[in-house]
């Protein structure tokens, strides 16, 4: 399988994604890591993590495939029928560099959790602000196809955002602050 064909592959995959979790479907091992993501913040960096790796591989094969798709028609093998023809294919997956700048800047946000946290929390919390920026999203890919890397990025973060818990580590089972009964057993 080419470079090109697990770009494609990718891309419905990614289109698929959001009507996996509309369906509320959830394994088991993903509802555990879900409650302990609520209680612990390495559970919280090692999500992180691993949205950022799905980042960068993303940002990877998205360049290999333009590489790939560059130098098959620049080879001087194809007539210029059949370049007209790959143009025609494969021109929507030559990412613009400005695209890939873009998504390389929204990948090296993810490096800090701190920042991380703070925009899969933010878009978590206010639902307005998050089909905001899947309005972008959609527009990004609408404007050019050439700028799909973006779009793959942002649904990347909306949809980590989505599933994102609100952090309940204050708070015990028996829904007592964490401070107060630890003064309660000082004293």
């Amino acid at each position: 399988m080419s470079i090109i064909d697990l770009k494609m592959i990718l891309m419905f995959v990614m289109a698929a994604v959001p009507f996996t979790f509309a369906m509320r479907w959830r394994p088991a091992f993903a509802t555990r890591f879900f409650e302990g993501m609520k209680r612990s913040n390495n559970f919280r960096k090692f999500f992180t993590l691993v949205i950022l790796m799905v980042m960068i591989a993303l940002e990877f094969i998205d360049f290999q495939a333009s590489t790939a798709i560059a130098t098959m028609m620049h080879d001087g093998h194809l007539s210029a029928a059949d370049a007209a023809q790959t143009i025609g294919l494969y021109g929507a997956l030559m990412t613009r560099p400005y695209a890939t700048l873009l998504a390389a800047v929204m990948s090296l946000a993810m490096f800090s959790y701190k920042w991380a946290d703070a925009v899969l929390t933010y878009l978590h919390d206010h639902p307005k602000h998050f089909l905001v920026v899947a309005a972008v999203a959609m527009l990004v890919a609408m404007v050019s196809p050439r700028y799909i890397i973006v779009t793959e990025m942002l649904e990347i973060v909306l949809l980590a955002a989505y599933i994102y818990p609100d952090r309940i580590d204050n708070i015990t089972g028996d829904g007592i602050p964490q401070s107060t009964m630890r003064d309660d057993v000082l004293a």
